[in-house]
This record gives C-alpha cells, structure tokens and sequence, in this order.
C-alpha cells in the first residue's frame, strides 16, 4: 500500500511510485484510445531508470493494490500486440495527491549562466511552459538540481500539447473536405465546436491531424472521456494542464473544494480558459457520469464568453448533447464525419492488397467506413468465418456484417 506523507520528497520515491508519475502522462484507456511505447515494460524501465527485467516485479505490485491495469494492445510501428500498462482511477487519484504534494518541495534551480535559487517544483513549472510535471520529477531532477538548458521553454513563449500521448492513427486516409471544413469552423470564430460520426468513422483522427498543424500556435489539451469518469477526475486533468499556463484556479478550487460545486468548477475552469490561447478537446463524450455531463452542459451554455480558446466536443451521439439549449439543433459549428469518399476508399483497400473489384463491392456493403474496411480484410475476421458453401460475394457480405459487429460490440 502506498502512502503520501507531509515529508514526501522526490529523492524519496520508490520505484513503484515513479512508475505511477510516469504513467500520468499517458491514456488511461489504451484499448480505445491506443498505446504508445512509453507504457510498455521497455518504456516504463527507460522512464524510471531500472532494468526492463526488474519492472515486471514492480508492475505486479501495483496491479495486485488496484493501482494499475494492464492490457494487451497493438503498438505503432510494431507488429505485435504489447502489454501496455495504465492507471485505473484509483491510481490517478493516487498519482495526483502525490504530485500535489511533490509540486510543493523546493529543489535548486540552475539558470544557463549557472546562478542558482531555490524554487518550488510548482514555480519551476509556471516558468517551463509545455513541461509536464512527470517530466520535470522523473527526467530533468538530478542530483538535487533542475537545469534550466533541460527545460525548452524557460521563460519563452512555448505552446503546450499533450497530443503525443494520443496514438498515431494507422493508415490515415484523404480528407481533405473534413479537414479543410473543420479548420474554417476554427477560423470563423466559433467558441464551442461538435464532431460527430459513429464509432470507428475517424473522428479522432481526422480532429488530431487538424490540430497537429495548430501545435506551436496553440495550446491544446485533449481528453478522452470514459463512462467511468467522476468529475473530480476530469476537473484535475484539465488543471494541470493549465497549471503549466501559469492558471491555477481550478486547481485552486479542487485543492480546497472536498465535494464539487458544477457551477463554482465550471467558472473556475472559465477563468482558467478565458484568453489563454488554448483548445481543450473533450473525447467520447457518451454514456458519461450525470455529474460529468452537467459540467459539460455548463461549459457549453457559458462558451460564448471565451475569448481566443475553442471547447471541442467529439461524440458518437449528437443526440446526447441536444438537452444542452445552445446544441439543440445543428448549426455551423457542427462537423458530421462520414464514410470515406469513394476514391479514398478505394485507395485504402488497394494499399491493404485488395483486388479492384471486390473494393467495389466492400465500399458499396461499408460505405466508406474506414474501420470496416480495415477489419474486414484482418485476420481475425477472417479466422472466424466458415466459407464453406458461400459464393465470393456471400464471403464478403459475411465479413462486412463481422466487422460492424466487432465495431459496434467492442
């Protein structure tokens, strides 16, 4: 079991609770939202500094005190699934107390001309804009000191991202059109922006790829909402990444707040945002918690007052948001993702080895979606269906309606 002390101290940390700092950064849901190698075993041992053959040991611990899971995921760049390891809720509030506590320790700041002070990790972070809080505790502590040449950014004007974190999207396909309206949305002004399409369409891609463009330009934070969420969860994810703004209200309020006011969270979040240059992504925003769908509610009738920040909200269920009065009906701040178009259909297939004729016929039983069509020419569909007795075109009616409910199910 781990405890945060009052005399907690990064020299003090244990390797496991280093992992728990590391693991921060990163998604929560790799399943859904992909993996990257910073959560692998590798990852994880180059991070906290131990040897890959000592991190399953550490790993267990944390999984058997319900303080992380596991999961075995694809991984960019390599062909077979890796074990992937993420902090269960019960970690994240573990991870959070313990950088709260840690942001208050003073260490020795070296400047590039080698004067030193004594500055608190939380005044460090105000200064190192785009540096994250593991960052700093796990790579750029050493020996007692924080160089500042390890820090870009000191005292300059670097935008934060964390799409990093998120995962590079395998084969991204054309499009162009989505891409091209989205960025007109961005441009017109508006403060509060809808994407929706079902699951697996490429909301999350085509959005990413858009504001990879804007990364250096903007601030971007990006999160992907699961049902299990509370809202104090939410509120603190969102603060860090405006504590590295210099904008601590919010956290302020969930510091000193035991139980969340939605009203009192989402002005606080409001005079965090306001003027900041940023765009806070709000991902899956689907069979989410009451309390969380309120604070979302809240936010989006009170958007209008933002200058120079965007809110994008991106869901499968465009009804879900119609109980929000300035979302009830579609306007021009909404972003329908559908199929692909044909000829960036067919070039997808064809870059996956299918024939000519039988990407016709899967674009016509699909219509474009780009997930069924990289399902159905998989493996794995293809190891469950008996063609026994069935027609080439049976064959592929059969995978398409295995993809969908692959889809549909997972």
């Amino acid at each position: 079991m781990l405890q945060i002390t009052a005399s907690m101290r990064i020299e003090d940390l244990s390797v496991n609770e280093r992992i728990l700092v590391h693991l921060k950064d990163f998604t929560t849901d790799p399943e859904n939202d992909g993996a990257t190698m910073g959560q692998t075993q590798e990852g994880i041992g180059e991070a906290v500094g131990i040897r890959i053959n000592h991190v399953p040991r550490a790993t267990n611990a944390l999984l058997e005190n319900g303080y992380v899971g596991e999961t075995l995921v694809h991984i960019g760049g390599l062909k077979r699934k890796r074990k992937a390891f993420f902090l269960t809720t019960r970690g994240m509030e573990m991870t959070l107390d313990l950088i709260a506590k840690l942001r208050e320790q003073k260490v020795k700041f070296r400047d590039s001309e080698g004067r030193e002070k004594n500055l608190a990790i939380m005044e460090i972070l105000f200064g190192a804009r785009g540096v994250s809080p593991s960052k700093i505790i796990l790579s750029y502590f050493r020996d007692g000191v924080v160089l500042d040449t390890a820090l870009s950014g000191v005292g300059g004007e670097i935008y934060i991202s964390n799409l990093d974190t998120l995962p590079i999207p395998d084969n991204f396909v054309n499009r162009t059109h989505e891409m091209r309206t989205l960025r007109k949305i961005l441009d017109s002004g508006e403060k509060l922006i809808v994407i929706s399409g079902i699951k697996g369409i490429g909301k999350t891609s085509l959005v990413r790829k858009v504001l990879k463009e804007l990364e250096g330009k903007k601030n971007i934070f990006w999160y992907s909402a699961h049902e299990w969420d509370s809202i104090k969860s939410v509120l603190e994810r969102i603060s860090e990444f405006y504590v590295q703004l210099g904008r601590n209200e919010l956290k302020k309020y969930t510091r000193l707040s035991r139980d969340v006011d939605v009203g009192q969270s989402a002005t606080a979040f409001f005079k965090d945002m306001h003027n900041s240059d940023s765009i806070v992504v709000i991902d899956n925003i689907f069979d989410l918690k009451r309390e969380v769908m309120q604070f979302i509610h809240l936010i989006s009738e009170q958007s209008h007052r933002l200058d120079n920040s965007n809110i994008i909200f991106i869901t499968r269920d465009r009804d879900s948001l119609r109980s929000i009065p300035c979302l009830s009906d579609m306007g021009s701040n909404d972003l329908v993702v559908g199929g692909l178009e044909r000829e960036s259909a067919m070039a997808l297939m064809m870059s996956m080895g299918m024939e000519h004729d039988d990407g016709d016929r899967v674009f016509a039983m699909t219509q474009g979606h780009p997930l069924a069509i990289k399902l159905v020419n998989s493996d794995e569909i293809k190891r469950i269906i008996d063609t026994k007795g069935l027609t080439k075109e049976e064959v592929w009616v059969v995978r398409c309606m295995k993809a969908f409910d692959a889809i549909l199910n997972d």
